[in-house]
């Protein structure tokens, strides 16, 4: 995996971490913040369990209230048109997730995914923002 890494000028490490193209379950942990970019939406995963793939998730579809969702892995077409999954998140690929709804399960899945950023719990001063 390659990932960009912004530092300010007293090289102090930054919260944010861009990555390229990819996002594995290993690569989250708890309190972490995951900001997914689709073409017209941005929504936030908030991780609460990561080994569960369990967190909040608002924004896009969901809306801005936070709901308790499940990352199931990320689907995409290979260039033979048959279907993909990625056990985690994958540029280009369609993140889904699974929201309990009171005794039912919702299915969200995004539009294409153009961007993707990890805000580390360990880096940031304050867990609310």
């Amino acid at each position: 995996m390659h990932c960009d890494i912004s530092t300010d000028s007293d090289s102090h490490r930054s919260p944010l971490f861009d990555f390229e193209s990819t996002i594995t379950f290993a690569d989250i942990h708890t309190d972490d913040k995951v900001v997914i970019r689709t073409q017209n939406s941005e929504y936030r995963f908030s991780v609460i369990d990561p080994q569960n793939h369990k967190g909040m998730l608002s924004g896009g579809s969901v809306g801005d209230q936070p709901r308790e969702a499940f990352l199931v892995d990320s689907l995409s077409k290979s260039d033979s048109g048959s279907l993909q999954d990625f056990r985690g998140l994958k540029k280009g690929a369609r993140a889904l997730f699974y929201l309990s709804s009171g005794h039912r399960i919702e299915r969200v899945t995004t539009s294409k995914i153009s961007g993707l950023t990890v805000i580390r719990a360990a880096d940031r001063t304050s867990l609310i923002s």
